[in-house]
């Protein structure tokens, strides 16, 4: 099968991929003989290259290194709740008394049962036979203690490939800030109020998203198409985690230009007439008459090659002096001189979306928009996503919960 031939489901040195161990989950580059730090589990990572993707593999200790793990692949993840056959429960927790001595086992005879075969359904099962207290417990109190031993002790992985909602995810689980606090619902409608699409070109300001919103942008233009992004950040080097953990292949890469804020306003604002009627695919003046006058960027010195910032601000300069399909504003700085700058570029009859964490500054941006006879259809609202825990008989919203960042979209008229 083709499947099956297919070596973009195999696992590279090289490639970025996220590492699944029940519920928690890391992002990690492939390297030769690299180890992967996983909680208190540091493990070598050699095992999984020439694997495929989705694949399970149980962690082995390494003789004489309690911390050091190899993998080994498996076709099965043993569960310790099916594997233990648990025939007695109390009615109630009421004359439980839980001490030192309640547990025959001590931190060394467990020690003891990892060196010789780390297995979390054998070390479970090992405690529970020497709790005094287990067979006291309710029902809902020895599966509670189950579930919460499995995840100290569980041993199996999963690598999976890289996903705009594996990280999306991953890294509000880590550290919302990170990400300016933006959840998968947060996201999806920031893409869907700009609506990108693989032909248009779209403008984005980032301040600070580990580089998720160029990544899901870039993701929803796709690859093989005419769709252009340009990439604005405050700092001289934008943050790419997540675009780089995509692999997107390199002509989506290169449609993807990544610029300074005030060095690509510069450029465009000094040498505004040069890009005017320029494609992004035609740098000469093809007259065959000199020009009257060089601009800045054309009176260097010949033989002088041009940086590759320069480049790119050139690049961006001539697909803003056509305007753009989308904006879309994600930072941490107060949005309404950002916002007043780039709204020049946007191209009328068309939608721009702007994101903060907090809901003061995008009232002053909902203020000034207001003020402004060429912009219409201004909405502020928030997201708030509950996330609920469905079982039997106790089915209730989670304990943390977030209420996300707010979001400003608005149509730009043609005047």
């Amino acid at each position: 099968m083709e499947i099956e031939n297919d070596d973009s489901n195999k696992i590279k040195v090289g490639d970025f991929v996220v590492v699944q161990r029940q519920g928690y989950t890391k992002l990690h580059k492939i390297k030769n003989h690299s180890i992967l730090v996983l909680g208190s589990f540091h493990i070598e990572m050699d095992n999984v290259i020439g694997e495929r993707y989705f694949d399970t593999f149980q962690m082995k200790n390494i003789t004489n290194n309690k911390k050091l793990y190899t993998l080994e692949k498996v076709d099965e993840v043993n569960s310790i709740i099916d594997s233990l056959n648990i025939e007695k429960s109390g009615s109630d927790n009421r004359n439980i008394q839980i001490n030192a001595e309640s547990q025959g086992l001590t931190k060394d005879d467990i020690d003891k049962l990892k060196d010789e075969q780390f297995g979390s359904s054998n070390i479970v099962e090992q405690l529970v036979s020497n709790s005094k207290t287990f067979n006291m417990k309710t029902e809902y109190s020895q599966e509670k203690y189950l579930k919460k031993k499995e995840k100290k002790y569980f041993e199996y992985i999963v690598i999976r490939k890289p996903t705009i909602r594996l990280l999306v995810l991953m890294f509000y689980r880590q550290d919302p800030t990170k990400t300016l606090g933006i959840r998968i619902d947060d996201l999806s409608q920031i893409l869907t109020y700009a609506n990108i699409h693989p032909e248009g070109n779209h403008l984005l300001y980032d301040s600070g998203t580990s580089g998720l919103l160029p990544a899901a942008i870039t993701s929803a233009i796709g690859s093989k198409t005419e769709g252009h992004l340009i990439h604005m950040h405050p700092g001289n080097e934008c943050q790419k985690n997540a675009f780089m953990a995509m692999q997107f292949p390199p002509e989506q890469t290169q449609r993807c230009i990544n610029v300074n804020l005030y060095s690509v306003l510069r450029c465009f604002h000094q040498n505004k007439e040069s890009f005017d009627g320029i494609s992004d695919n035609k740098t000469e003046d093809n007259s065959g008459e000199p020009p009257a006058k060089k601009t800045k960027i054309e009176s260097k010195e010949e033989g002088t090659p041009k940086k590759s910032w320069q480049m790119d601000n050139e690049r961006a300069c001539r697909i803003l002096s056509k305007k753009v399909d989308s904006l879309i504003i994600t930072a941490k700085e107060h949005p309404v001189n950002i916002t007043k700058e780039l709204l020049q570029f946007l191209n009328g009859n068309r939608q721009f979306v702007v994101f903060h964490i907090l809901k003061e500054p995008l009232q002053d941006l909902y203020n000034y928009l207001k003020t402004r006879v060429d912009i219409i259809s201004i909405r502020l609202f928030n997201n708030f996503m509950r996330n609920y825990q469905v079982l039997p008989d106790r089915t209730h919203p989670e304990v943390n919960m977030c209420s996300g960042g707010y979001i400003l979209t608005g149509y730009k008229l043609s005047c």
